[in-house]
């Protein structure tokens, strides 16, 4: 699955070992991940916060080439309307 990360991660199978990293290297650049890290709650979180997009479209990905960080904060997680973030 390609994947773009905002954010490091580490993601582990049901027995805890390491399937996937995301280090500096791999942050904010496309790469190619395991389906596997689906299984990790981490990999659900991320996606919710839209700290991770994974599963990108042509289209999405040439979005995401121009701008990686455009809609996100610094921590990397997608901004919330101020309405939105009260709620």
């Amino acid at each position: 699955m390609l994947i773009l990360s905002r954010v490091c991660a580490d993601f582990h199978n049901a027995k805890g070992e390491l399937i996937h990293r995301i280090g500096p290297d791999k942050r904010m650049a496309f790469h190619e991940a395991p389906e596997a890290i689906r299984e990790d709650l981490l990999f659900q979180m991320l996606v919710n916060e839209g700290s991770l997009e994974a599963s990108v479209t042509p289209a999405q990905k040439k979005q995401l080439e121009a701008d990686p960080q455009e809609g996100a904060d610094a921590s990397g997680r997608k901004r919330v309307p101020a309405k939105k973030a009260a709620e």
